[in-house]
């Protein structure tokens, strides 16, 4: 098996269908484990953007953690060993020394790129900066289709790094049941921020660009499971006022609420939430690709003049065909939508594999086939070697403790029963037994 060390920053998908791969071994570590430590060290400043990482009067903290991340990585190599690191992108401030800290073990890292959608004003705004100021450092890059091929080369990616395998946590789409219609159906909305996708600025400037347009949708939503005309599911962006949307649309749905008005929990899986209805509506997200892949009617709810000012700079979902995305151009539009039973998308391959990449149920394999690719390229180093030596060696003493706590608990069941504790001492026994055979198997592999 081929064993992996993946930084999970909002990654959990994909990392979910990679675990589920016989081949791999994954080990996950939270963002915030390294990242924390980055901004102690070099100040909340860091954070900021991609330009004051780089910075000269930085250079001494910059060192500083990439001392700090190699110890770290060594560290996690011997509590247990991996022959890779994979990340969802490297463009973040603390994982820039991560490289050369793997490479000193002789373990390449690989970006298994999260990312999908591009807007027209999301390439234009962040090609630049990230070509000058974080540029492709990692050995390998996956991606999902040739859009985020043809940007990551234009950002200074050797083509040669770059393979399109289709994004795993889309292979779920591949197998999706097909939607019911009449009346009883769920209607999952996609809900945003108010500023969110506004042109020039970033999510959580404060702006209310979309209210006018949100308050509409919900509107059309709540007002339809009132009359029991469906039941409405409403999936919250991560980075929304949460609380707050929630006691809003509390006291908007009335007695509906918990019953046909659901607010999903924010670790709700999106693509399980997307097989589970009949159709979609939303705005500016990737869901509404993922939707038609997944055969839902989906509707893209989108009016207005802040809309129509803005639209050439958005993702262009008012250019899909018709079969495949109806735009709903007012609010009773999207209610007369609603109110229909839509036929399910058809033929839409060539328009959604566009953002998407080839959603057939192999992108995972084809993933797997381009680390494993890579992995072998890469020599184990004396570090390594000495690193597997010190982790042996570890092993051993605990495989001794764990065998000396092994006998005692054996030799304790006879009394046990006696006085009729047995249960307990069972319990206790087999927990140490089996943890003394798994680190057995790390004492009987040296790279294990």
């Amino acid at each position: 098996m081929l064993r992996v060390l993946a930084l999970d920053h909002y990654f959990d998908q994909d990392l979910r269908a990679l675990e589920a791969h016989p081949e791999l071994d994954v080990r996950r570590i939270g963002y915030e484990r390294i990242r924390r430590i980055a901004i102690r060290m070099m100040g909340d400043e860091v954070a900021r953007d991609l330009e004051t990482f780089t910075l000269p009067a930085l250079a001494t903290a910059r060192e500083r953690y990439a001392r700090w991340l190699r110890r770290e990585i060594r560290r996690l190599y011997i509590e247990r060993a991996f022959d890779m690191v994979i990340l969802p992108s490297d463009t973040f401030f603390y994982v820039r020394a991560l490289p050369d800290a793997a490479h000193s073990l002789g373990i390449p890292v690989v970006v298994v790129q999260k990312e999908t959608t591009l807007s027209p004003d999301w390439i234009e705004s962040f090609h630049e900066v990230v070509r000058r100021y974080a540029p492709f450092i990692c050995d390998y890059t996956t991606v999902c289709s040739q859009d985020q091929r043809d940007f990551w080369i234009n950002c200074g990616a050797r083509p040669e790094v770059v393979e399109i395998t289709g994004q795993p946590r889309f292979d779920l789409h591949a197998s999706a049941p097909p939607p019911r219609t009449g009346k009883n159906r769920t209607i999952l909305f996609f809900s945003y921020e108010l500023d969110a996708y506004v042109p020039g600025t970033g999510s959580g400037m404060g702006w209310r660009t979309w209210e006018p347009l949100r308050s509409a949708t919900e509107n059309v939503l709540l007002d339809l499971a009132r009359g029991g005309d469906a039941k409405v599911v409403i999936k919250a962006h991560p980075q929304q006022n949460v609380i707050g949307d929630t006691e809003r649309l509390r006291a908007a749905a009335g007695d509906t609420w918990g019953r046909d008005v659901v607010f999903a929990d924010l670790n709700a899986d999106a693509r399980e939430l997307i097989r589970d209805a009949d159709v979609v509506v939303g705005f500016q997200t990737t869901a509404l690709f993922e939707a038609v892949a997944s055969g839902r009617p989906t509707i893209y709810a989108a009016w207005g003049n802040d809309y129509e000012n803005m639209k050439k700079d958005l993702v262009p979902f008012h250019d899909a065909p018709t079969e495949c995305l109806r735009r709903a151009t007012s609010a009773d539009h999207l209610r007369d939508l609603l109110s229909s039973d839509l036929p399910a998308p058809s033929g839409c391959e060539s328009w959604y594999e566009v953002a998407l990449g080839p959603v057939d149920g192999h992108a995972t394999e084809r993933t797997v086939r381009a680390l494993k690719k890579v992995a072998t390229d890469y020599p184990m180093t004396p570090i390594r070697r000495s690193l597997d030596r010190r982790r042996r060696a570890s092993a051993l003493l605990r495989w001794t403790y764990l065998s000396v706590a092994e006998a005692f608990w054996a030799a304790a069941i006879p009394l046990a029963k006696i006085v009729g504790k047995k249960p307990g001492v069972d319990v206790r026994y087999k927990e140490v037994s089996e943890s003394r055979r798994r680190v057995k198997r790390a004492v009987d592999d040296p790279q294990g």
